[in-house]
């Protein structure tokens, strides 16, 4: 069944004594024009969280093994060697799995169902107590993926995905995570809801408004989220940002943490600091 645990940055208070491995993870930045611009939908983790309670992220969780499973493979649009190759993977049904695990969080978190009907059409999620009852099956485990797409009698789509950027979590870490940030279009006739569960409050905003909100301490975002937000700015459309996603760098930024003066600093691989 999936799981509960969410892609995270954790700073470590005890190192355990040997490295954690790193848990293959999907997170989805769903865009959207707004009125001023480029928008991007951020979830409030639940304050009793583990970690990052009450911090802004995008939709989603760690790979589950119902998102590789050979059924789910026929129920997939838009899937090809060429969409692994993007996400700089060679397995190419372990990259399959995480585009799966990819669409399957974005619902469960966030009520936005990147699919299409079996006849091709754009799903409108018009049946609100059905679909209501699929986000309810999937957060509580009954459910995984290929049940989403065959009950909800709909095809999960690869290709409304791109593969943004891949980071991993510290190796001090006591949990850590290989998480592969996708951007999607926000899809017509849907509207997005947090689930109330895992999530408490939702919220479209500019990204580098989100930026600065973090920097004052006015939103709590941890770092990898506020890197990935940086990174939008420059773009002024969905569709700008959706295009610009071919050809993205996929080396893992694996970040290392010092002392520095006495204070945790984040160091990335051109040698900057950044408190975390």
């Amino acid at each position: 069944m999936p799981s509960h645990d969410k892609p995270s940055f954790v700073m470590p208070m005890d190192a355990p004594a040997e490295p954690v491995p790193a848990r293959p993870s999907a997170t989805v930045i769903v865009a959207r024009d707004g009125d001023a611009g480029l928008e991007v939908f951020m979830l409030e983790r639940h304050l009793r969280s583990d970690f990052a309670g009450g911090a802004y992220v995008f939709p989603g969780g760690v790979l589950d093994e119902q998102d590789s499973a050979p059924e789910i493979a026929g129920r997939l649009d838009g899937w090809s060697a060429t969409a692994a190759a993007e996400m700089g993977e060679d397995d190419e049904t372990f990259a399959r799995g995480l585009l799966v695990c990819a669409i399957r969080e974005t619902f469960e978190e966030a009520g936005i169902l990147l699919a299409r009907g079996e006849d091709g059409s754009p799903v409108r999620l018009q049946d609100e107590a059905r679909w209501s009852e699929s986000r309810r099956k999937l957060n509580a485990r009954e459910a995984g993926a290929a049940d989403l797409a065959t009950r909800g009698r709909v095809r999960l789509a690869a290709d409304l995905l791109r593969f943004w950027a891949r980071w991993v979590t510290p190796l001090p870490s006591p949990k850590r995570y290989d998480t592969r940030f996708f951007v999607a279009l926000m899809p017509e006739g849907q509207q997005p809801l947090h689930d109330d569960v895992e999530t408490t409050a939702s919220v479209w905003i500019r990204p580098a408004t989100a930026v600065r909100q973090a920097l004052t301490g006015e939103r709590s975002i941890i770092f990898p989220t506020r890197k990935m937000l940086e990174s939008l700015i420059p773009y002024s459309s969905a569709r700008e940002l959706f295009d610009a996603a071919h050809g993205r760098d996929t080396t893992p930024v694996l970040p290392h943490i010092e002392m520095i003066d006495g204070e945790p600093r984040i160091i990335l691989s051109d040698g900057s600091a950044h408190a975390p």
